[in-house]
């Protein structure tokens, strides 16, 4: 049975520091979620830590704590009164099998969300997704004139939710 414990990660270090416990026999969980990101004017889907610069360390009972506090990217484990916070193993399991769930192939948008255009000749229209139509293009539904048109934009050009 593994001890699981709260360590602090210097900022956007949480990969480096996971590889390094890894490395000294500690097992690591570092639960990511899914978010929308501007990059180079696209507007792309980038995993990013669920909890930024936290990570969930387990370790055997008979295995010392002590190589933490000198690991790469580890700033320090976490502290209440002098006693570190730990972890049930139960919430451990939860955030495993939330993170296998989302490890299945999802596509960019889903039929029927609502979307917002940020770009191009339709900007700061509100849209449903409809279809993908190639691997930068999306069909989405515009209410224009008082019906609803289907029109082909970049993906790019996209985002979640509406105002």
């Amino acid at each position: 049975m593994l001890s699981w414990l709260v360590v602090l990660t210097k900022p956007r270090t949480e990969a480096l520091a996971e590889g390094h416990l890894e490395r000294q026999g500690f097992e690591v969980l570092c639960p990511l979620m899914r978010v929308q990101k501007q990059r180079r004017f696209k507007w792309t889907w980038v995993e990013e830590p669920l909890f930024p610069r936290y990570l969930f360390v387990g370790a055997k009972p008979e295995q010392s704590w002590a190589p933490l506090r000198s690991t790469v990217g580890v700033v320090s484990p976490v502290k209440f009164g002098g006693i570190y916070a730990t972890v049930p193993q139960t919430l451990i399991d939860l955030l495993r099998s939330r993170a296998e769930e989302r490890q299945e192939h999802r596509p960019l948008f889903m039929q029927g969300q609502k979307l917002r255009i940020v770009t191009g000749p339709y900007a700061s229209l509100d849209a449903v997704f409809e279809m993908q139509d190639g691997s930068d293009r999306a069909l989405v539904l515009l209410d224009l004139l008082g019906r609803q048109n289907r029109v082909s934009v970049n993906v790019s050009q996209l985002i979640v939710g509406d105002r």
